[in-house]
This record gives C-alpha cells, sequence and structure tokens, in this order.
C-alpha cells in the first residue's frame, strides 16, 4: 500500500487494489486549561462502518492516572454499565499487566497507571470504532497504544478490545482522566474508512 498524500478536504487516499479512502469526520485539539475531559462530538455516522482515531500526545498532568473512554449520543456521554473489555499492557522488562472488565462497565480504561511527565509525549495510540452508529449492532473498539509507567521507566504498550454490550446509535466518542487533568496541546483525530 502506498500513500498518495492528505488532500485539501481532509482526505487521506491509499492506493491498493481495491482502493480506499480516510475521511477526516472530527478532529479535537486539547485546550482550556489541561481539561479532565475531551469530547469529539457528531464524528460518527451512517456514512461510514469504520472510523480510526488517531490520538497523539495526550499528557495528564497527574502520575498513575487511567485514561478512559465513553461512546457519545446526542444526550451527552454514554454511562451505562454495558462496556465490557479485556486490555492487555506489556512493558519493556517484559513484564504484563491486566486492566479488564468481565462484568460490564461504566466506561473503557484504556490505560493504567500512567506518567505525567511532559517531555515523553504522554498517551499515543490508534483505535478502531466499527458500526457506532447501527442501531442494531453492538459497538465494538480496538486500541493498540503506547504510554509510560508512573515512574517514566519503562515504555507499555496496549492492546485492548471492547463491546458495547446494548445494540444503539452513538454520534461521537469522549476521552476522560480518573485525576489531575489531559495538557493542552494534545490531539484526537476521527476518520471514517470509506470502502470502493
Amino acid at each position: 500500500i502506498t500513500g498518495s498524500g492528505a488532500t485539501a478536504t481532509g482526505q487521506l487516499e491509499f492506493a491498493d487494489a481495491g482502493g480506499g479512502t480516510f475521511v477526516q469526520t472530527g478532529r479535537t485539539v486539547i485546550s482550556g486549561g489541561n481539561p479532565s475531559g475531551v469530547d469529539i462530538n457528531n464524528c460518527f455516522s451512517s456514512t461510514y462502518d469504520t472510523y480510526m482515531i488517531v490520538i497523539d500526545k495526550v499528557e495528564q498532568t497527574v502520575d498513575s492516572a487511567v485514561i478512559s473512554c465513553r461512546l457519545r449520543d446526542s444526550g451527552g456521554s454514554v454511562t451505562a454499565s454495558n462496556y465490557r473489555y479485556a486490555n492487555r499492557i506489556f512493558d519493556d522488562d517484559g513484564n504484563t499487566q491486566s486492566k479488564d472488565a468481565n462484568s460490564p462497565d461504566s466506561k473503557f480504561d484504556i490505560t493504567n497507571d500512567s506518567d505525567d511527565s511532559s517531555n515523553n509525549a504522554g498517551f499515543n495510540g490508534i483505535m478502531y470504532v466499527h458500526r457506532p452508529h447501527s442501531s442494531s449492532e453492538m459497538t465494538r473498539m480496538n486500541t493498540f497504544s503506547s504510554f509510560f509507567d508512573n515512574t517514566a521507566n519503562d515504555i507499555r504498550i496496549g492492546i485492548a478490545a471492547c463491546v458495547y454490550e446494548n445494540p444503539e446509535t452513538h454520534t461521537g466518542i469522549g476521552f476522560n482522566i480518573s485525576s489531575g487533568g489531559i495538557r493542552d496541546g494534545g490531539s484526537f483525530t476521527v476518520y471514517g474508512i470509506a470502502y470502493s
């Protein structure tokens, strides 16, 4: 696959055997004095089945906080206890940790005790959201991410999957932190994947 670059409309086009386009449907750059949460509204619609979210330089202001996400609808964040997830976290010493919810939770935790440094780029990753706008299917989320532990000694890799166990329409997504704030300057960018 070879990329042909970004177009003026915010599309990233791929030249492969089947074709395909990533179309930007939402973007939030963190601002406002290190908020405790960031929302991306109206980024999901019936136009696309699958979305990709690029998470860039999400830094926290306190040590050992947890970054989580919730889907959103026209009423705001969806806080019902329907998020069932498995999250495996590996570090550079070969240790493995888990952050799981085998009984549905009210949110999807995508990190564990991460670092508050302002010079290591914080939390970075890719999230895929499958069929968020479908009222007849459960929304599925998959993430691949990296961040430092709370001592900034170990780089961690997180691989996670979450299902929202109630078929309903979701129009956006929000990211929150368990304590402190998320430093200004990071970003969340949402792309719909157009198949051709």
